[in-house]
């Protein structure tokens, strides 16, 4: 036997010691070994059986209309989802829950398996069920099993702005329209929300009680203020949707602008659809057509070319064109549009070849700006550009550089053949004219309110003229005259004095050249003529009942200005004013 201080240890006892020194030790390896060398490993399986992490869907943003009515707002449901690896008896389950959902038993069977998807603790089963069905799920008592709340899309307008709203996917994510183009603004953030479980079995695991802890927080979406006015909107869907099926068309687009501001009261499209239940409709209804459609304007153009002329002085006062019904240049003939050039206009000043749309009087002025001039001109009242619209897939148009510019192509741009913009550039161009000269940028958007309170405001562009007021004047007179005695007649209005311009083009098809037979009818102008409050055009695509813009556009123009200036309160004018022609005006 051997001392150790005071303390007589035998070979027995010594044995011992060594035992528990090497037991401590390897106790000591083992949790070196959890605690530090695979540390990482143990927590994730801690946190697999302890934790669970579940979604906190945010509220996308509201969408309001200028008056604050509502356009898209969210509706609470629910959602069903499972964690499989805590759900007992799947196939059992799955038959339980088949008649709530209406899912395939067999889908379901799958999606409830743990089956090879490592680490996948949440699988949705069914988005958007109301309280009703949410609550026989939560009466079935099945482990496993997560109900949480979300928000549908809903559109309580219908129809009506459609396609400039767009609409949300399954993924809550904007798919078309101001949906998809504010997407960012409009979606928030998701939250998530860590809860703790017991340590019973899966089977009787229980949520800890108060051990629910946020660790993202929601962020709900901005709501979004428009121009639009929902009332302006309804009457230029209702008179298009009415103008389309007279004229047996295949579709049309009405635009109603502010012409001071550029702010859009309405953007309209036929056909539309419903948002509610967009997947009922042809996926070619879904875009606003007014955005990314361009088309060869035809006559409408006619005030481009006049304006440009008269800023650059190469038609004096006084000075005429003699339509004699074609107008020959290189190997091309080009048709007057009065009867397709049977019978000719006579003499004419830069006034009457707008006023009654001659075609050979505006070939002969493009041809007297030449292509530089003419590209110029065009480019400053927006053409070949994007407008900026806070919508997405603009379309830019067309319009060629000049030095791609044949004399043919120079001539038949004066009347808006050969060159092709989208509607909403063309009602940007007659804004200018009515403004005074000043361009605008067409939007949509007027505020967006953050979370936080804090509303932001797009920011204007700087002012820019485009034309000297003096041609303005002279313009708002030509196209008064154009309404009272030439080919706009048809929206001439009982209360107001209106201008404007008509248009009918041979419509273009890719690769196809022009169709015959096949045409785009519109009608573009402004009113009150003097003091203008709305910029309005028309346009109504391959008609069949008729195919001039004055037979099918211009009377859905007349009564979309008539209603929706009296919507606005206007005073009407008894009788309508009626304005002097300016300086090288009418002379019939």
């Amino acid at each position: 036997m051997r001392q150790i201080g005071c303390i007589q240890v035998g070979r027995r006892g010594r044995a011992w010691c060594a035992v528990a020194l090497i037991l401590f030790g390897l106790l000591g390896w083992r949790l070196w070994c959890i605690q530090v060398a695979n540390h990482d490993e143990y927590l994730a399986v801690a946190d697999e059986l302890q934790v669970r992490r579940w979604p906190v869907r945010a509220p996308r943003g509201n969408i309001y209309d200028r008056n604050g009515n509502p356009l898209a707002l969210n509706l609470k449901v629910y959602s069903v989802a499972a964690d499989p690896k805590l759900v007992d008896e799947p196939s059992q389950r799955a038959t339980q829950l088949q008649p709530l959902l209406q899912i395939p038993a067999g889908q379901l069977d799958e999606k409830l398996a743990p089956g090879d998807r490592e680490g996948v603790r949440y699988v949705r089963l069914r988005s958007s069920v109301d309280d009703a069905v949410a609550e026989a799920v939560r009466d079935l008592e099945c482990d496993g099993i997560i109900i949480s709340r979300e928000w549908q899309r809903a559109y309580p307008a219908g129809h009506v702005a459609a396609a400039l709203l767009g609409f949300v996917g399954t993924e809550k994510k904007g798919l078309a329209g101001l949906e998809a183009a504010l997407n960012d603004e409009l979606a928030g953030e998701d939250g998530e929300t860590v809860v703790l479980l017991d340590g019973r079995l899966p089977r009787w695991r229980n949520q800890i009680p108060d051990s629910g802890v946020v660790t993202r927080r929601m962020v709900p979406g901005s709501s979004v203020h428009l121009t639009v006015d929902l009332d302006v909107q309804a009457i230029a869907e209702e008179e298009l949707s009415r103008a389309v099926e007279s004229a047996q068309a295949m579709g049309g687009t009405a635009v109603v602008m502010d012409p001071g501001s550029g702010e859009v009261l309405a953007l309209a499209t036929q056909p539309g659809f419903d948002p509610n239940d967009f997947g009922e409709y042809p996926e070619e209804n879904w875009v606003s057509r007014a955005v990314v459609s361009p088309y060869e304007p035809g006559s409408t153009f006619k005030v481009v070319t006049a304006c440009a002329a008269r800023e650059e002085g190469v038609m004096a006062p006084g000075e005429t064109h003699m339509c004699r019904g074609t107008y020959e240049v290189a190997d091309h003939t080009i048709k007057c549009a009065l009867h397709g050039g049977k019978r000719a206009h006579g003499e004419l000043g830069l006034d009457e070849i707008v006023t009654k749309s001659c075609n050979t009087g505006a070939a002969h002025v493009a041809r007297l700006l030449g292509a530089k001039r003419m590209y110029a001109w065009a480019k400053r009242f927006g053409f070949g550009s994007k407008t900026g619209i806070e919508l997405t897939g603009e379309s830019r148009g067309v319009l060629p550089p000049p030095e791609d510019w044949s004399v043919t192509r120079v001539a038949t741009v004066g009347f808006g053949q050969g060159v092709s913009a989208t509607p909403l550039q063309l009602l940007s161009a007659y804004c200018m004219v009515a403004n005074g000269g000043w361009r605008v940028e067409p939007r949509v958007v007027k505020t967006i309110v953050h979370p936080s309170g804090r509303v932001e405001r797009p920011r204007a562009p700087a002012p820019e003229r485009v034309l000297s007021s003096e041609t303005c004047e002279w313009m708002r007179s030509v196209l008064i005259e154009a309404v009272t005695e030439g080919t706009g007649q048809t929206a001439r209005s009982t209360r107001w004095c209106v201008a404007g311009k008509t248009g009918t083009a041979q419509k273009s098809m890719p690769g196809e050249g022009y169709s015959s037979g096949k045409y785009i009818a519109s009608f573009a102008g402004w009113a009150p003529a003097a003091r203008p409050r709305l910029a309005v055009l028309v346009l109504i695509d391959e008609p069949r009942n008729g195919h001039y813009g004055a037979v099918v556009a211009a009377p859905a123009f007349r009564s979309i200005c008539e209603r929706a200036l009296a919507h606005l309160s206007v005073p009407p004018e008894y009788p309508p004013v009626a304005h002097e022609v300016a300086e090288g005006g009418s002379r019939g």
